[in-house]
């Protein structure tokens, strides 16, 4: 294995271990808890290319499906991939490819990362939310008071925390372990 594809390897491991990391500092909340996996959805999408975070994100989908307890509380199985947060679990990928493909046509500057993983995390709650209505039998106006609207500060506080680590990393992540194509 060439040198640059092992050390891509390393990398996307070392961003699923942050995710698998992330998924456990919980605040347990009725219904949904309050994790920082999106936080680490964020960072996976602002600093990887496009391909390496939806294969980081589906490595960890997959892994929690298969049993390992990797999502949020040490869960796992197909039972909390379709339960009441399973449309926050799917939607992970949702935020990361429309973030990553936003930073990789734009400069990768502050304004944009944050640009993007708002837009990425809106569509990460709002997908999570409107899958409840299904699952739990709700209105889509009570999905969105219970799935969306408590969790729109965090995310933004979320976003704002990630900014300067992904700042700070971009540079190196891009010299050291991604080779421009």
């Amino acid at each position: 294995m060439q040198a640059s594809k092992l050390k891509r390897v390393v990398l996307d491991g070392m961003m699923l271990a942050v995710m698998i990391v992330c998924a456990q500092i919980t605040i347990p909340l009725p219904l949904i808890p309050l994790t920082l996996q999106t936080f680490a959805v964020g960072i996976i999408a602002s600093l990887l290319p496009l391909i390496d975070g939806f294969q980081v994100i589906l490595v960890y989908i997959l892994l929690g499906v298969v049993g390992l307890p990797v999502y949020a509380g040490f869960s796992s199985g197909t039972a909390a991939l379709l339960g009441p947060t399973g449309g926050y679990l799917v939607s992970f990928v949702v935020y990361q490819l429309v973030t990553a493909a936003w930073l990789t046509r734009s400069d990768r500057s502050a304004q944009q990362i944050l640009l993007a993983n708002c837009c990425g995390a809106l569509l990460n709650l709002l997908i999570g939310s409107l899958w409840m209505i299904p699952v739990l039998h709700l209105s889509w106006q009570q999905a969105l008071l219970t799935g969306l609207v408590p969790f729109l500060l965090p995310a933004l506080i979320k976003i704002v925390v990630l900014l300067p680590i992904v700042l700070r990393l971009k540079g190196l992540v891009a010299k050291t372990f991604v080779k421009p194509s």
